[in-house]
């Protein structure tokens, strides 16, 4: 089989485990919505936030060392480091443009209510 060929279905079979998992990855957090009537502060926002792109971190890593050793495996190639970044770059793209969730609360964060550093201060001040 050509190697094209095989890096097409690496990939192909790749991103559409993502499209699949990218959901079910989403609906384990609120939406933003249900954050702003649970009356969630910005900073209960923002741990969501992060909390949120850790477990996409792992989801990544995963990835990246089980599922690549599988496929290249099955399809007997070997990725190189300059396919790998390709691969790479379609996968955080899909993985993360599929977390509405993650995304609507990244805008609410940075555009429309920004953090200020007297909330801060105000958490660090004793009542």
């Amino acid at each position: 089989m050509n190697i094209l060929l095989k890096i097409t279905i690496f990939v192909t079979i790749y991103t559409i485990l993502l499209i699949f998992i990218s959901p079910f990855i989403d609906h384990l957090f609120t939406t933003l919505d249900e954050d702003k009537q649970n009356d969630k502060t910005n900073l209960q926002i923002l741990l969501n936030i992060i909390i949120h792109i850790i477990l996409l971190t792992f989801v990544v890593y995963f990835f990246k060392v089980q599922i690549k050793k599988y496929l290249e495996k099955i399809l007997k190639i070997n990725i190189k480091q300059q396919t790998q970044t390709a691969i790479d770059l379609v996968s955080a793209i899909t993985l993360i443009g599929l977390q509405l969730n993650l995304l609507d609360k990244l805008k609410y964060i940075s555009l429309y209510h920004p953090f200020r550093i007297t909330e801060f201060i105000q958490i660090g001040e004793i009542s």
